[in-house]
């Protein structure tokens, strides 16, 4: 294994502390003092907490890319693909707090517009393949991937907003949770629905984890 860096040990332990906690309110003292480490220590490897917060970001994205690449690669159906991508979703923002959203949209619009880039680009280029895979077994209908894609995508983005992040009466969980069995439902054969309820339990395995409001 790679020997973890004294910039990599600053990077993953902000990336930590800034989704559980966000960032905005967030000081260089503080990290330095949780790192137990000088500031400047932290200053000669990110000349301010901007530069920080786009290493952070850029990371997360980088580990969305890197995974979607592997699920577009693997040999799985169409179905496990799918339920493996809402996996890794959840890993990936199961400790995210509602001030790392806010602070995204409040404090630092043009890193959430690059997220929303990334995921549309990557997601979409992804989805189009999944879907096309899966009217070839037979378990997505053949509607127009164009108009599914789009209502996807913008399910998605709506239910990861901030407004509706910190708003919303029901938990990122269940919102998660919900959008997918409707589009699962929405989109899939009577054959994949089939196939799908086969793998219910491990979709529900995918949810139980969440931490509710």
């Amino acid at each position: 294994m790679a020997e973890v860096t004294e910039k990599d040990k600053i990077l993953y332990f902000t990336h930590a502390k800034f989704i559980t906690e966000g960032f905005y309110k967030t000081t260089m003292d503080e990290i330095a003092k949780d790192l137990q480490m000088s500031k400047k220590t932290i200053y000669k490897h990110f000349e301010s907490k901007e530069s920080l917060l786009q290493e952070v970001c850029a990371m997360r994205i980088n580990l969305i890319e890197e995974f979607l690449e592997e699920v577009s690669e693997s040999d799985d159906d169409a179905i496990t693909k799918f339920i493996n991508i809402l996996n890794k979703q959840k890993s990936m923002s199961i400790n995210c707090s509602p001030s790392w959203f806010r602070d995204l949209e409040i404090h630092a619009p043009h890193l959430r517009k690059e997220f929303d880039r990334i995921r549309k680009e990557k997601v979409t280029k992804l989805l189009t393949k999944l879907l096309e895979q899966g009217k070839k077994e037979k378990v997505v209908e053949h509607v127009p991937l164009d108009i599914l894609i789009a209502a996807m995508n913008g399910a998605l983005e709506a239910v990861t907003h901030a407004d509706f992040v910190l708003n919303s009466k029901y938990s990122f969980h269940d919102a998660m949770r919900m959008t997918a069995e409707i589009f699962f439902n929405g989109f899939l054969t009577e054959h994949g629905k089939e196939k799908f309820s086969n793998n219910k339990k491990l979709f529900e395995n995918v949810f139980q984890s969440y931490p509710s409001k």
